[in-house]
């Protein structure tokens, strides 16, 4: 690739204009980013795809109060119309993260860009009689018509073009059927239009059944609702069921890890959880070796939770920071800090004088049998060096309101997002942007604040002439800061890895976040006769959904 980014490419056979035209350059401030369209790139419906399309999802739908989106590319502020298939991205500060976030689903159709000719008739500034065809529709008023038509789509309207290799044909409640977008703008090396599989079949069933059709061999890919427990069963029926098993390499930091809430409302808990001490004791208490043979049949890496060694700047210690099984030092470092004293079942007693008791709360998400077995095993350790749990599983509603605030215990997730590239574009690390993780929801809410007045986007006053939240330390403060400052340097480069190196190191030595065993394999299910079948996730690839990007290259091996 050139320094720039800009790659021009002549193509004498397959789509031949679509190739004409296209290529991206990142400024030199790395203030803005250009994005030059291939010119003769249709949707599904054969209709242009131009610059129209992002000033639409900008504009119409992320600058609306009344339409609810995911939002722009955090990086990008505004976006503008050079000409009909060149725009450009435009941030208020160094942001070279833009280049790589427009290679992730932030350069979608799920924050970037909509079929501006399909939607607009839903809009009441292209269409002001848009409230009375959102009646007809059932709806209360235009927005929530227009909300429908795109958002999730094609789950909801499965008729909006579409640029994905496939197009909804059918949706029914057992059923979902694709077939070959005509207009798709990929081709092969050898000129052949993708994808090479012209139809699409998905059944929906439930957990068991799905687990029974595969064993069948019913399904010529499976993957989503596949697991590491059902490992041997899938190895001892993949003759019969005439497919073979890949073994993905999981990308996962920890498959079970837990946030020790530094914000905890009980005065009396909080002491203890900011206590270093103490968290260092709930990791030496783990034995990261037993739940690893145990629960992921030896196939996964007993480590802390951080990013993967994969990453560049990786340094082996924080994937070994008290990852050790070591309860010994664990017992003597809750004495240490104080917790001697143990009421009639030997549990211990905390500062304010009743029996501690760690709620450690689950959504169901991490209902897994793997995820529980963890769960219980660390039950078992805990208790083991004298402190009482409880294992509470919550429903994703409930969950999400309490990993959302401070009122909550010891909250459990898989640590996503370790590798290079989404540590660079979605930190999964970072004091605001906790995800499943919540370990500081009132620091959190603070820094977010002070962030934007900062910035300008908002005032004192807009807050009610005072900072939401609470304060963090001077430690927590810095860490915000570090996370900021990288984001302005570009991947790879000396200052970036600097900076990313020291959030990490603050980590290691803090462990506010504490993880089990991380890089557990994915078992993809194949047809024996499938080819061009993946080996592993992209490095731009973040969850298990992400491996649908290698299917428009599947094809049936006569």
């Amino acid at each position: 690739q050139a320094e720039d980014g800009i790659r021009d490419v002549e193509r004498s056979r397959g789509l031949g204009d679509v190739y004409k035209r296209q290529g991206y350059k990142l400024s030199d401030d790395a203030k803005s980013l250009t994005i030059y369209l291939r010119k003769g790139l249709k949707w599904s419906d054969g209709y242009p795809f131009t610059a129209d399309d992002f000033l639409f999802m900008f504009e119409d739908l992320h600058e609306n109060d009344k339409i609810s989106t995911w939002g722009p590319p955090p990086a990008v502020k505004r976006v503008k119309k050079i000409d009909d298939y060149t725009v450009r991205l435009e941030a208020d500060e160094p942001s070279p993260v833009m280049l790589l976030e427009m290679a992730q689903w932030f350069g979608s159709d799920w924050r970037s860009f909509q079929p501006k000719h399909y939607l607009k008739k839903w809009h009441i500034k292209y269409n002001p009689k848009a409230n009375e065809l959102a009646k007809k529709e059932g709806f209360d008023n235009w927005w929530s018509a227009l909300h429908y038509h795109f958002w999730w789509s094609p789950v909801t309207d499965i008729n909006k073009p579409t640029l994905q290799p496939w197009v909804f044909k059918k949706f029914t409640t057992t059923t979902k059927v694709f077939e070959r977008n005509p207009y798709y703008w990929k081709v092969d090396t050898a000129g052949n239009q993708l994808p090479y599989v012209d139809r699409i079949i998905c059944n929906i069933v439930d957990p068991e059944v799905y687990q029974v059709k595969i064993l069948q061999g019913e399904a010529d890919i499976a993957w989503m609702q596949t697991s590491l427990e059902n490992y041997p069963l899938y190895e001892e029926n993949k003759d019969k069921g005439g497919y073979r098993v890949v073994l993905l390499p999981g990308f996962h930091g920890a498959e079970v890890a837990f946030g020790i809430n530094q914000n905890e409302p009980n005065p009396a808990l909080r002491k203890i959880y900011q206590d270093v001490r103490f968290r260092q004791a709930l990791s030496l208490a783990i034995n990261r070796e037993e739940i690893n043979e145990t629960v992921y049949f030896g196939l996964a890496v007993p480590r802390q939770a951080t990013v993967l060694p994969t990453v560049s700047y990786y340094k082996k210690e924080w994937g070994e920071a008290y990852a050790q099984y070591d309860p010994d030092e664990a017992n003597r470092l809750l004495d240490e800090i104080g917790l001697t004293e143990r009421d009639k079942d030997g549990f211990r007693i905390g500062p304010d004088g009743k029996t501690m008791l760690l709620l450690v709360e689950f959504g169901e998400s991490v209902g897994s049998k793997s995820s529980l077995a963890v769960l219980e095993l660390v039950k078992e350790y805990w208790e083991n060096i004298g402190l009482k749990v409880m294992l509470k599983s919550e429903g994703s509603a409930l969950f999400s309101q309490r990993k959302n605030s401070s009122d909550h215990g010891i909250i459990v997730a898989p640590l996503y997002f370790c590798t290079e590239v989404f540590e660079y574009t979605e930190p999964y690390w970072t004091t605001v942007r906790m995800c499943d993780v919540s370990w500081c929801y009132d620091w959190s809410v603070w820094l977010n604040a002070e962030y934007d007045i900062r910035t300008g986007k908002k005032t004192l006053e807009d807050f009610g002439g005072k900072l939401p939240g609470e304060e963090p330390p001077q430690e927590i403060k810095e860490l915000r800061e570090w996370e900021i400052q990288a984001r302005k340097y570009k991947l790879g480069s000396k200052e970036y890895n600097e900076l990313v190196q020291k959030i990490h190191d603050w980590h290691a030595k803090n462990l506010v976040v504490i993880g089990t065993v991380g890089m557990a394999p994915h078992p993809l299910i194949v047809n024996k006769n499938l080819g061009n079948v993946p080996k592993a996730f992209a490095p731009f690839m973040g969850w298990l959904g992400d491996l649908n990007y290698y299917a428009e290259q599947l094809f049936f091996k006569q």
